[in-house]
């Protein structure tokens, strides 16, 4: 598996005085995101997005370290089973 995004470490800007929005910066903006719905949504996704590429990097080890049990459970309800599903969601590539 192999990161096909821009290299973090991003980070959450804003908001923006004129539109409200926070922004996920990373040497100048990558994305925005809007502040609509309830007070707070905006800045809460902007610092989930911004932790995307961590917390890829740290599903990718976890996925390395359990490769390497024969005894792990992957039944499709298992802790590794939904790791690598968030994993392929993440990269597009197939379970």
């Amino acid at each position: 598996m192999s990161a096909q995004h821009t290299a973090g470490p991003w980070q959450v800007a804003g908001p923006c005085e004129v539109t409200g929005r926070y922004s996920v910066i990373h040497n100048g903006p990558l994305f925005y995101v809007s502040d609509a719905g309830q007070a707070g949504d905006g800045k809460a996704n902007a610092r989930l997005a911004a932790a995307a590429p961590d917390m890829l990097a740290a599903l990718e080890m976890v996925d390395r370290i359990w490769r390497h049990d024969q005894t792990a459970n992957i039944s499709p309800d298992s802790p590794l089973a939904i790791v690598r599903a968030a994993i392929a969601k993440a990269t597009g590539e197939p379970l």
